[in-house]
């Protein structure tokens, strides 16, 4: 049937004429399809068109449309994914005939007596605009397409300017480079730097995405590899056959990696990622580009044209790829430079503290691990009273730091207070036993001037009043002697009784004449530190060691934190606070107490308790430890929730140098 072969043009001509000379149409331009095919289709019998993209212009006489003006219609409508166009021959025009027909398909009405030339021009014009619309219409596909590609190299720019994390980052770089350029695979190498010379030498290959086991390993920047040549020299590669490199190729490819794993690389597409200086920082390379994203092929079919090359619009896309991510890898590893340095600071700030106060070696990580587990293990908890509270891992972050960072405030702390480990400093206590040696030394010389005045005068009862002397100097001196050991006792950071305080008055009653003046044997204010009935700080030195914590977080806000550290003072801050407002410095109570300072309470008295090195305390069990910590919770002073996920998830027991029950 004319018209279902190929057309000659885009445009096929239906006409209602027994003869297309009629009109003066050329056959040999045209394809026409004659009057009884015609009348054929619109009796609904046929319509032999496939493409949509087929114009049909319809050529007929005024007097058959007014006869089949019903059919036409109905034949029109019923194809609208079709283009029409109606072309008219008649010497009247008849206005309602054509006020059924839509205005844009009545392309022109033709007298009957001179259709030649002006039908040939009418085709034309109607061909030439059909074919500027398919212009258009393939061009705003094209722009479409582009559009869809822009936006999602903008939407992948986005995801990678937003993962912090550098294996996830590299994840993604791949993942969207396969599914930009339809790979079945493809791997990231990332440039090392030598440290003492700044001049990239090699390349780290960091990531496949085959699935493949396959670790880290370092590749020369040479040309002895494809990624290692591109790394080298910039220059972006589109291989369509890795095995059949032309002899001149300047770069080799090393078929190592397809015969250990099985596979069979054939398209290839590398692409260096450069940095906003235009330096190298690493390699992307996509292999076997499938025309069938999601088929999985065998390395048979591997060889076969299921595997095509790579085009330049694969380039494109990855190249613009390459760029953004080698923008965030650099950031990334920036702000992962940026932390180093900064955990760098904290553990030096840690090291500080512990070079001041060397007896709390250690504490510092400690209740870090504590509270960090802690925090942790309420995030997953499945308690009402935690549900809505959850810690990412930035907050997770904030609170290790604000937990190694709490007591820095120690280093404003006097380093003899800090330290103290008696209730009297050494010193005092030196003085002490030289005031109680002197005394002892003048009731033996008082003893043996006495003795020789007996023995000169020889009394009658001379030996019996001698021997009474010695007694009452052997008894004093033993009564020297218990008072300067009750003081070693008392001044011990035991726990005081209230009776205690009595004989401490009674030696600071007694003076000791020393170069004519009386001097006390233990002076009001030593009487009053070795009173102090808990520990071993007088108020005063409680005073001075409780403002470490306002010290600390003074320290802490001179610091520009980031956004999600801005909390650390804040946290570090109210460590030791008490749910009933009794704590310290600012006498919060728990409405105001932030949970990550709640749980580092907990762990932070946990460590004191079972802490090993305190030369000033005996460390206690876990039992014992966990016994006081409830006891606590039952005063309001922390908070009870969380010390039961402390002990029901066994935070408790990570520190293994804390002494078992």
């Amino acid at each position: 049937m004319p018209g279902t072969s190929e057309s000659k043009k885009i445009s096929i001509i239906v006409t209602s004429f027994d003869s297309p000379e009629q009109i003066g149409l050329n056959t040999n331009e045209w394809d026409i399809i004659s009057f009884h095919d015609f009348e054929s289709m619109i009796a609904g019998n046929n319509f032999p068109f496939k493409s949509k993209r087929t114009h049909i212009i319809l050529a007929i006489a005024m007097d058959f449309l007014l006869s089949n003006k019903e059919k036409i219609l109905n034949w029109v409508f019923q194809y609208t994914e079709f283009k029409f166009s109606l072309l008219l021959f008649g010497n009247t025009v008849n206005s309602a005939l054509l006020s059924d027909f839509p205005d844009e398909i009545i392309e022109a009405v033709i007298p009957l007596d001179s259709p030649g030339c002006s039908v040939e021009k009418i085709l034309s014009s109607i061909e030439a605009r059909q074919r500027l619309k398919n212009d258009i219409m393939q061009l705003e596909l094209s722009l479409g397409k582009k559009q869809d590609e822009l936006q999602k190299i903008l939407h992948v720019g986005k995801m990678l300017s937003q993962e912090k994390d550098l294996d996830v980052l590299i994840d993604l770089i791949l993942k969207y480079s396969i599914s930009l350029t339809n790979a079945d695979g493809g791997s990231l190498y990332l440039t090392e730097k030598i440290t003492d010379r700044k001049k990239v030498t090699r390349l780290r290959f960091k990531r496949s995405s085959l699935n493949l086991s396959a670790d880290e390993f370092l590749l020369e920047i040479n040309d002895e590899s494809i990624a290692g040549y591109v790394a080298l020299t910039g220059e972006i590669l589109m291989i369509d056959n890795v095995y059949r490199l032309p002899e001149n190729t300047a770069y080799s490819f090393n078929d190592e990696f397809d015969k250990v794993h099985n596979y069979h690389t054939k398209s290839m597409l590398v692409v260096p990622m450069k940095n906003h200086r235009n330096d190298i920082t690493g390699v992307i390379q996509m292999v076997n580009r499938k025309r069938n994203l999601n088929q999985k092929l065998t390395p048979e079919q591997m060889k076969t044209d299921l595997v095509i090359p790579f085009s330049r619009e694969s380039l494109d896309l990855v190249g613009a790829l390459a760029g953004q991510a080698a923008v965030a890898i650099e950031n990334n590893l920036l702000i992962n430079d940026i932390h180093k340095l900064f955990e760098g600071f904290v553990r030096a700030s840690v090291k500080a503290i512990e070079q001041r106060d060397p007896t709390t070696r250690g504490h510092s990580d400690r209740v870090a691990l504590y509270t960090v587990e802690t925090a942790k293990a309420i995030s997953e908890c499945s308690q009402p009273h935690f549900r809505d509270v959850e810690f990412s891992r930035n907050q997770i972050r904030e609170i290790r730091y604000a937990a190694l960072l709490h007591d820095f405030g120690k280093v404003g702390v006097r380093e003899k207070v800090l330290t103290k480990s008696k209730k009297l400093y050494d010193h005092e206590l030196n003085n002490i036993e030289w005031k109680f040696r002197y005394y002892a030394k003048r009731m033996e010389a008082e003893f043996y001037k006495k003795a020789y005045l007996l023995k000169t005068r020889k009394g009658s009862n001379y030996l019996k009043v001698l021997q009474e002397e010695k007694n009452k100097f052997l008894e004093e001196k033993k009564k020297i002697k218990r008072m300067l050991h009750s003081i070693y006792a008392v001044n011990e950071p035991t726990i005081l009784e209230e009776g205690d305080f009595d004989f401490l008055q009674s030696i600071s009653r007694i003076r000791v004449p020393i170069n004519g003046n009386p001097i006390q044997l233990l002076t009001e204010n030593e009487a009053l530190r070795l009173s102090v009935r808990r520990g071993s700080l007088d108020e005063e030195e409680r005073v001075e060691i409780e403002s470490h914590v306002t010290h600390s977080y003074n320290f802490l806000i001179q610091i520009p934190w980031t956004r999600d550290l801005e909390n650390v003072p804040e946290i570090a801050y109210g460590h030791h606070e008490k749910l009933d407002g009794t704590g310290y410095p600012r006498q919060l109570t728990a409405k105001d107490i932030p949970i990550q300072a709640r749980i580092m309470a907990i762990a932070d008295i946990y460590d004191a308790l079972t802490a090993t090195d305190r030369p000033y305390k005996k460390a206690i069990s876990r039992e014992e430890s966990l016994d006081i910590l409830k006891e606590e919770a039952e005063r309001n002073h922390i908070d009870r929730t969380i010390l039961d996920v402390f002990i029901q998830k066994d935070i408790y027991k990570l520190n293994h140098s804390a002494p078992n029950p």
